[in-house]
């Protein structure tokens, strides 16, 4: 059970959200739908971010700006009206419910980072940086969890992504039922020029380490066309290791996993004809 004691802020500044979260127990609030997995026990205080104004999508230059306050649901629609960023709309659009997409954050979602999220395979397989308040230079977003950011008080102000239309990206998660949490997510991102792969991001989420790039398998997709032979050489390469699980091994994962890339990767090679 919740304290009856809770106390709430609404501050006007980032400055001031970013003071207010360095009080013990107290944390940030946005959509509010992770806030009873979060020891409630402990919380003391929570700071309301619907005044600091991060709930925007905007064009900047090549890059593509979203705020930490937008839900998921804003950045959906607003890819589906700009026809960009196909596999990040992808993945959203397959997250949860639609009223549970009109409250989950961006920000919320990447601070959390739990293992079922769709957030993180795409954003990652894009290359995304974070604008974090109160620090100057941009941080990647593996970084963010590889450093150990993401366990530390602060707040995200926005994500930024390259606008780049020689990339294409799709992505695939893992479950029983439509509506259950992904066991894990693959996301394939290639940057394509006359047919020929100039960079590739493979990520897999829902594995050891939460995350996981293929960078070999990236290797051997980088300066080539996407011939069968070259896939499954790629495809050899993407050995995700999983934690035991009640309801499948590792090992089945593990090839089903291998499938998913096998496709998407496949279905690229059909995009770029």
């Amino acid at each position: 059970m919740m304290s009856h004691d809770l106390q709430w802020y609404y501050p006007e500044k980032i400055s001031e959200a970013l003071k207010l979260i360095q009080k013990e127990g107290v944390i940030l609030h946005a959509g509010g739908t992770r806030i009873l997995k979060t020891e409630p026990r402990n919380l003391k205080g929570f700071v309301d971010i619907s005044h600091l104004k991060l709930n925007y999508i905007k064009k900047e230059v090549k890059n593509i700006i979203i705020g930490a306050g937008c839900t998921l649901s804003d950045v959906i629609n607003y890819c589906k009206k700009t026809n960009s960023l196909d596999g990040l709309c992808m993945a959203l659009a397959e997250t949860a419910s639609t009223p549970l997409r009109n409250r989950i954050t961006i920000g919320g979602s990447l601070k959390d980072f739990p293992v079922w999220s769709s957030l993180y395979s795409p954003l990652i397989a894009l290359d995304a940086k974070l604008e974090l308040a109160g620090v100057k230079e941009l941080c990647s977003l593996e970084d963010y969890v590889k450093k150990n950011i993401i366990k530390s008080k602060h707040i995200i102000k926005q994500v930024v992504i390259k606008d780049d239309k020689d990339i294409i990206c799709r992505v695939m998660r893992f479950n029983l039922v439509r509506f259950e949490y992904p066991i894990f997510n693959v996301a394939v991102a290639l940057k394509v020029k006359d047919k020929v792969v100039m960079d590739s991001r493979i990520v897999i989420t829902g594995v050891k380490g939460r995350f996981h790039r293929f960078k070999q398998s990236e290797k051997v997709l980088n300066g080539s066309t996407l011939t069968d032979e070259v896939i499954a050489k790629s495809t050899e390469y993407f050995v995700p290791k999983f934690h035991h699980d009640y309801k499948y091994s590792p090992e089945y994962r593990e090839h089903i996993a291998k499938v998913y890339f096998n496709d998407i990767v496949k279905e690229l090679k059909e995009d770029m004809k």
